[in-house]
């Protein structure tokens, strides 16, 4: 039971976190700038780049989609906050060195996942997003020199 509880006062303040993020982009970027207009901030440790990092991100994104697909909003949760959540981050900015577009994509889709997890929390909204970033990993992998994840 208390480890219930721990685990759900980090989601609280993983969520809590990125809507704090949020909040700063959106009042940062006035004057009809795109919050992607910049990187995504990282988050935790630096993200290890190998085709093996993306291959497990890949694994871990089909889970998310997976949970969601399935309502279990719970296991969205405990899978993608933390590592997952912070790949995503992490790998914005070398991948906007060789496609800005691309990692615009990938920004907006994480941001419209960390959105609907904080707040509305439809699971096929959900799931749809999460196969985007998913999609977005995917070809940021490639950019950077990697097989395809997923293939």
């Amino acid at each position: 039971m208390r480890g219930d509880i721990v685990l759900f006062l980090a989601l609280v303040g993983v969520v809590g976190g990125a809507i704090v993020v949020a909040v700063v982009w959106l009042l940062g970027n006035g004057g009809g700038s795109s919050p992607c207009d910049n990187p995504l901030p990282p988050l935790g440790e630096s993200a290890e780049r190998s085709q093996a990092a993306f291959q497990e991100e890949d694994v871990a994104l089909t889970r998310v989609v997976e949970a969601a697909q399935a309502g279990n909003l719970t296991a969205v949760d405990q899978t993608f906050f933390g590592e997952v959540h912070n790949f995503t981050h992490n790998v914005d900015p070398p991948f906007r060195e060789i496609d800005e577009d691309g990692a615009k994509d990938l920004c907006g889709a994480v941001i419209r996942l960390e959105e609907e997890l904080a707040f509305d929390r439809r699971p096929d909204v959900i799931a749809t997003e999460a196969t985007l970033v998913r999609d977005h990993i995917r070809d940021a992998a490639v950019a950077l020199g990697y097989d395809r994840p997923g293939q």
